[in-house]
Parts: structure tokens; C-alpha cells; sequence
């Protein structure tokens, strides 16, 4: 009996525990979910294949500002896009359901050809990696949009904020990542669960 009695307890306190769990489990997939950052404003650029490229395709997008010229954060930060791009062609949402779009700052100096040969250097297949360019007044106006500062200081080079935009297919901004540096590499793991939890909402 007493045996009985103290297994009906044991039984009892594991069932307890496994709701416990399962609460814990669920409240921390609430606490979760990414937030609205802010509203992305859409935008049409020219992309390195000629095409009219309009941001506004409900497509998930993580996106960076670079110039070709930029001697370390820009190359590095492409590099881990090329890591990014092989990550999301082994989940089959490439170009389909996830994009990586890359803007250059530089228009002047970047032509199509220029941001081509530079897109190539990381084997960017166009089919879900953008390499986009505008006028200067267009490249202020989306920079603007989304905060982006940026100012030529010297030479070719620019100075300019080093924030990714990662924006869901309702053209909201809900996350932000910084580029990568010659001390840390851009947050690839982070950023691809939440590219994945954007796709499962």
C-alpha cells in the first residue's frame, strides 16, 4: 500500500513538473518573437542584372549598405553574406522566401559593372543575393529611410553606420544586426533563427 501511495506521488510530482516545463516552454516562445522595430519604406533600385528591383515583393530580407571600395567592414560583412547564402539554399527558402540585399553607398564610383565584378568575388548567385544600385538621390533617400548615415571623408573612402536591416515580408523592420569587423564576424546563427521564425509566423 505504502508502495502504491509513493508511486501515486512520484507520479503526481512528475506530472506536475512537465506542466511546469511545458508553461516555461511556451511563455518563452511568447517572450520570443521578434518585435516591430519600424516600418521599412519601400523602395525601386537598379540591380547589377539591369532589373528594376522593388523591395516591396513580401519576400524576407536581411540588408546591408556597402561600397566596393570599403578596405575591411564591407568585405568581411560580405563574406559571412556568402556563408548566409549557402545556409539558405541547405533550407531551400533562397530567392524564394529569403533575400539578402546589398546597397552601395557609393554610386558615383560603383557602376554596374563595378558592383558585379565585386558581387562575383563572393559567388552572390542573383537569384537571392541583390546587389543594388541607385542615383545619389535615391541612395540618400532609402540611407534616410532607414537612418543610414554615411559621408565621403577622404578619398574613396566613406564613413557610414555599420547596421543590417533584417525586414519581414509586411516591409516591417524586426531586427538589427551589426556588420562584421576584423574582431567579430556577423551574427549568422542569430540571424538565421530568426530569418526561420519569420517564416513560421
Amino acid at each position: 500500500m505504502n508502495t502504491r501511495l509513493t508511486l501515486l506521488k512520484a507520479g503526481i510530482f512528475v506530472l506536475v513538473i512537465l506542466c511546469g516545463l511545458i508553461m516555461v516552454t511556451l511563455q518563452w516562445g511568447k517572450n520570443n518573437d521578434l518585435p516591430v522595430l519600424d516600418k521599412a519604406e519601400p523602395f525601386t533600385l537598379q540591380s547589377i542584372t539591369e532589373d528594376e528591383y522593388s523591395s516591396d515583393n513580401g519576400k524576407i530580407k536581411l540588408m546591408a549598405f556597402f561600397y566596393t571600395n570599403c578596405p575591411d567592414i564591407c568585405p568581411l560583412t560580405m563574406s559571412d553574406f556568402k556563408k548566409l547564402q549557402d545556409e539558405l539554399k541547405l533550407k531551400e527558402v533562397f530567392g524564394t522566401k529569403a533575400e539578402l540585399v546589398a546597397i552601395t553607398l557609393d554610386p558615383e564610383e560603383d557602376d554596374l559593372r563595378t558592383i558585379s565584378e565585386y558581387a562575383q568575388k563572393f559567388e552572390a548567385d542573383p537569384g537571392g543575393w541583390i546587389f543594388l544600385r541607385g542615383t545619389p538621390e535615391q541612395t540618400k533617400e532609402v540611407a534616410d529611410s532607414y537612418h543610414m548615415k554615411f559621408q565621403k571623408v577622404s578619398g574613396d573612402y566613406i564613413a557610414h553606420n555599420t547596421t543590417m536591416f533584417l525586414i519581414d515580408s509586411k516591409n516591417q523592420i524586426r531586427g538589427l544586426y551589426d556588420m562584421a569587423n576584423t574582431k567579430k564576424a556577423v551574427e549568422k546563427e542569430e540571424i538565421m533563427e530568426a530569418i526561420h521564425s519569420l517564416i513560421n509566423e
